[in-house]
């Protein structure tokens, strides 16, 4: 009976090493491919450009990337904030210049012009901020969806 039960605790052990061997290559595994799709299909910030894998990419090249609900949603609503703070910052440009051509020719009108110029530049920097909130929360929805397959 002693034989019988050492025999029994052997098979115990190695079956509980192969199991653990064969555990432990299966994470290595998962965790290597959870590396790779982060490296080439996540998409990471650099100032005005976005970079995916090895690409380069700009604000107007990201649209494709953007496919779920959410994270379309949230794209859009960076670019229509992007679009208007553009729109803010040449009138407020135009207006301060007009402003300045005034001014120099001793015309009324080149004070209210300024303060106008002044008033949509801070209007185009608050839009151009709450663009980038939005595709900050875009990209990051989109990368956790690429990641962990997570779609609402």
């Amino acid at each position: 009976m002693n034989k019988n039960l050492n025999k029994f605790v052997i098979a115990v052990f190695t079956c509980l090493l192969i199991t653990s061997c064969f555990t432990v290559t299966l994470q290595a595994q998962s965790r290597d491919s959870l590396v790779r799709v982060y490296n080439n299909e996540t998409i990471q910030t650099f100032g005005r450009f976005f970079i995916k894998g090895d690409k380069r990419l700009t604000f107007g090249e990201l649209k494709s990337d953007f496919n779920s609900g959410i994270a379309k949603d949230l794209y859009k609503k960076a670019k229509g904030q992007r679009i208007l703070g553009g729109i803010c910052t040449v009138t407020a440009i135009a207006a301060l210049v007009a402003g300045a051509i005034l001014k120099k020719n001793d015309k009324n009108g080149a004070l209210p012009l300024t303060l106008t110029g002044v008033a949509l530049n801070l209007g185009g920097f608050h839009f151009r901020n709450r663009s980038k909130q939005f595709l900050d929360r875009a990209i990051w929805q989109r990368n956790k969806e690429v990641l962990f397959g997570a779609k609402p």
